[in-house]
């Protein structure tokens, strides 16, 4: 869920005016990752964070 919020507030501070640098800088993640959310949609970012909650055989 963490990781959807942080997509959703790089998606935010763009429609704001911040520059991809600025947004790396203020939510401490690379300028990679920050292009790289911004390409996704909302139903992309929803899909690729529940790829990473998937059931494992240990959990109960």
């Amino acid at each position: 869920m963490e990781k959807l919020l942080l997509i959703v507030e790089v998606h935010q501070l763009k429609k704001q005016g911040f520059k991809v640098a600025a947004i790396a800088r203020k939510l401490e993640i690379s300028r990679n990752t920050v292009y790289k959310y911004l390409d996704m949609t909302f139903d992309e970012a929803t899909w690729m964070v529940s790829l990473c909650r998937r059931q494992k055989k240990q959990d109960p």
